[in-house]
């Protein structure tokens, strides 16, 4: 098999170029982007919030619409996986190391800087929001960027048998119009903003390994010793991938998830558990209720809350990134499901889970700031967020000896995040990027993994090295905004398929 040459060079020869750029003038460069980031964010707002609650509400249509009941590949199609493995590896690619690194850190900060939609200022009021907003986050709206397109291109991949390409899931709004080098053109600009999102997820991974490193054995944060896991992790995420869907990826996922599982056990049973419960469940109701105006909020009087851009709107952006090349794998290990089991495992599945996961370490990490008077977030601030999670273990009512092994599950958790996610999507950037991909025959070259592998390892190391956390934030607004429009076009092309389908099932009646 054979690159396809519009697909590979350009996004890869932009990073080469951006990377030059990034070493040789260094802050002059990165203030730039910031310059275009904040831009885009800016001018972009009200888009990221019609259009991120559009998706979450055509999954609610096409889920109770005839639609739903199709199954994917066909109705003789097989799964290639249980529904058990398919849910683990559909889990543990989405949630990256974002979810270890950000669910202790995250509601601190929005409850000692909340945003202007908050109005009252009582203890309660602060926690409801900082746990609302954790699940805002990190639940419904987040999966439901991922699940339209998985959806959309699971369909026209293997029931329109259309090619492994992000011009498949527009063929039913443009047709055969973006076959050829239209459609490669697409692609290459879905792998640079995938590249932008990988990095940047990556670059909190190393940062959270990081950490515990230091918390364990006391091996100062040093430029080598970032390298060296930087390198681990490539290496671990290539090798996995290589190894394919049915073996190395399914495996990791399997062991990832126990670990999540482990983890979430154990805070709940050694944690504050009553403060988590009743927090949690207050926060969820606050959460519902607030969806539609959360949603479709940029700030009052027409000015944009700084927090909302600062928070919301990254977040969206870094799910975007992710999204247009995550579905080309999320959708390609759909096969033999219906839309309905696909919607329930790709949305509503991993949801629940964020929700558990963030009322408890979220509800953790807030309880523990409250009783020492902020000494948690204070640690953030002066040590940084990867400081806080490993902190917090300290505080368990459990021997030392347990609290240390909690600590080195925490380290194996973000690192194997990490890498079942990386290597779902270097998977797909491979395929991508390669001519005569199908179902048949599913796996890119060595070579195009490697490669892609290697360009995620050295942009994440540059922005650490040269910009820290605010590098990393840069490159999950770049990546995401090209997506933004992308999915936007594939939902259109989603909701034509349920009326097509409505239109179907009437016909025959």
């Amino acid at each position: 098999m054979k690159i396809k040459p519009l697909v590979f060079f350009p996004p890869f020869g932009c990073f080469v170029l951006a990377l030059l750029q990034a070493v040789g003038q260094g802050d002059s460069f990165f203030k730039k982007l910031q310059g275009v980031q904040s831009a885009a964010l800016t001018q972009l707002s009200p888009l990221f919030s019609w259009g991120t609650f559009a998706l979450l509400l055509a999954c609610g249509v096409v889920f109770i619409s005839p639609l739903g009941r199709v199954k994917i590949g066909g109705n003789e199609a097989k799964p290639i996986l249980s529904k058990w493995r398919w849910f683990a590896v559909t889990l543990c690619t989405t949630v990256a190391v974002g979810l270890v690194f950000w669910g202790t850190a995250e509601p601190l900060f929005h409850w000692q800087e909340p945003s202007q939609w908050l109005q009252a200022g009582d203890p309660q009021s602060k926690i409801r929001f900082a746990l609302s907003s954790l699940y805002f986050h990190w639940s419904l709206t987040p999966y439901a960027i991922y699940a339209v397109p998985a959806l959309v291109f699971a369909l026209t991949y293997y029931n329109h048998k259309k090619p492994f390409s992000l011009s498949a899931p527009l063929s039913p709004l443009f047709g055969e119009r973006l076959q050829g080098k239209w459609g490669q053109l697409i692609d290459a600009v879905c792998l640079f903003s995938l590249v932008a999102g990988m990095s940047a997820s990556l670059g909190t991974g190393v940062l959270t390994i990081s950490g515990g490193i230091r918390e364990l054995t006391g091996i100062p944060h040093t430029t080598l010793l970032l390298a060296l896991i930087l390198l681990m992790i490539v290496v671990a995420f290539v090798v996995s991938a290589i190894t394919g869907v049915t073996r190395g990826i399914r495996l990791l996922s399997e062991i990832n998830a126990l670990t999540f599982f482990i983890l979430v056990a154990m805070v709940f049973v050694f944690g504050p558990t009553r403060f988590i419960v009743v927090s949690g469940l207050e926060s969820l109701g606050t959460y519902f209720m607030e969806l539609l105006p959360r949603s479709v909020y940029t700030g009052f009087s027409g000015q944009l809350d700084p927090w909302a851009k600062n928070w919301t709107f990254f977040y969206w952006c870094n799910w975007l990134a992710w999204a247009p090349v995550t579905a080309l794998f999320l959708g390609r290990i759909s096969v033999g499901y219906t839309v309905r089991e696909m919607l329930v495992t790709n949305l509503l599945l991993p949801s629940v889970f964020a929700w558990v996961w963030m009322a408890v370490f979220g509800g953790w990490a807030l309880n523990i700031d409250m009783q020492t008077t902020g000494s948690v977030f204070q640690m953030i601030q002066t040590q940084g967020p990867e400081s806080a999670l490993y902190a917090l273990f300290r505080t368990l009512s459990i021997p030392e000896t347990l609290k240390t092994l909690s600590i080195f599950l925490v380290v194996v958790t973000a690192f194997l995040a990490y890498v079942t996610s990386a290597e779902a999507n270097t998977s797909a950037m491979a395929a991508m990027s390669t001519q005569g991909i199908s179902p048949e025959n599913p796996e890119a070259p060595l070579g195009v993994k490697v490669l892609w592998g290697v360009c995620v390892g050295l942009t994440s190391g540059v922005m650490i090295a040269h910009q820290g956390m605010e590098g990393i934030k840069t490159l999950s607004v770049l990546g995401g905004v090209p997506s933004l429009f992308l999915i936007l076009l594939i939902l259109g092309s989603l909701l034509k398929l349920t009326i097509q389908e409505v239109v179907r099932k009437n016909t025959k009646t």
